[in-house]
């Protein structure tokens, strides 16, 4: 004779075996999470370096670069580099 399950215990099985699933994906995204943070923070010292090696290859400076930054934002702001010809 050939024991049946119950609906109860077929229903209890599946609420298991979706907990468990749930679980392991809640690691996988933990896990993607701190991998997403790592990666960032690779991407933002890789960019820094390369900045410092481009201004190192131009030889400029830094007071160079801050010069450079405030001219184009007075430009991009309508300052004195923006005189139309009327």
């Amino acid at each position: 004779m050939v024991t049946r399950k119950s609906q109860a215990e077929t229903l209890k099985a599946k609420i298991n075996k979706f907990d468990a699933e749930l679980e392991k994906i809640k690691d996988q995204k933990t896990q993607l999470a701190n991998k997403e943070r790592e990666l960032n923070k690779q991407l933002k010292t890789a960019k820094a370096d390369y900045i410092v090696a481009l201004m190192a290859e131009s030889g400029k400076s830094i007071e160079d670069l801050e010069l450079f930054a405030k001219t184009e934002t007075v430009a991009e702001n309508g300052g004195d580099g923006h005189v139309s010809d009327y």
